[in-house]
Order: C-alpha cells, then structure tokens, then sequence
C-alpha cells in the first residue's frame, strides 16, 4: 500500500501488486503530501478507536475482553506519545496474531453523521455535550491523563 502521510480519508490510497505499478502510485501519493508510507497489506477486521481527553468514556464494539483491553491500551499509549489533545480517531486492523496500527487521525471529521460523534453517542453522550465537553476542557487548557478509548466496530 502507498499512501499519503497526511491526506486523510483514503485519499491518494493505491494497493501496488507488481513493481510496475509503484511509479503511478507514488505520484499519485506526492500529488497530495509531500511524505509517502508505504506498508504491507494487512488483512483483519478494522477496529477504530476515538480517544477523548476525559475520563471514563468507552463505546463497545464486538470484541472480546483480551482484545479490547490490547486496543485501548494501545489506543491511549498513541494518544499521549503524540502528545494529543482533544479528540483522535486511532485505526486499527483486528488480524489473526492481535492488533497493528493503522493510522491515527488527530483531525477527525466531526460533524453529528462522523464516526467519532456516532462512537461516543452509542455510550450516550450527546453531539452537543461532547462539543461542550471539547470546548470546556480547551478553555481551561487542562490536560487530563488517563484517558479510555471509545471503540466501535467501524469499517468504512
């Protein structure tokens, strides 16, 4: 797979099968950033993960303990090493060894239809509320620690 490092919603994505391909697939990757991954395809089930600077919060997605706990774990250990505030979506594919990174999105889209409203909204927390709760906590420039990851299921 390449891709852009930072164009978001899959854009300037292409699979690469044969060697020939990979010209094509750079540019079209540096037509939108100028930094290009490049990963091996991973198959799994893609697990996304939003990460509130707040306590407590969590969404349930289909999984069992040990992997929810391995996600959350994960998903907040990212959040803090980069230093995120607010909200992050933090990707993952679901494989048959455990969990791999797939991206994080320190941006998320955020309108009541995105998927990080919609995740936060299944633990019961309103869009307006979880505007409030963004905006309070950048006001009082106050960094909570121990955040929890809500998770769902999602798969675009």
């Amino acid at each position: 797979m390449i891709k852009p490092v930072a164009a978001g919603s899959s854009r300037g994505v292409t699979l690469v099968a044969e060697p020939a391909g990979l010209a094509v697939a750079l540019a079209a990757a540096l037509a939108l950033d100028d930094r290009v991954l490049a990963e091996d395809v991973t198959s799994g089930g893609e697990i996304d993960l939003a990460v509130l600077g707040h306590d407590d919060l969590r969404v349930p997605a289909s999984l069992s303990d040990a992997d929810r706990a391995a996600l959350e774990t994960a998903a907040v250990t990212m959040f803090d090493a980069l230093g995120c505030a607010g909200v992050a979506r933090i990707d993952f594919f679901l494989t048959a060894t455990g969990p791999v990174l797939n991206e994080i999105n320190t941006m998320p889209g955020f309108t009541e239809h995105s998927q990080v409203p919609k995740m936060f909204a299944a633990a019961g927390l309103l869009y307006i509320d979880l505007l409030d709760l963004l905006v309070m906590n950048a006001l009082t420039s106050r960094r909570v620690f121990g955040r929890h990851a809500g998770h769902a299921g999602y798969s675009e």
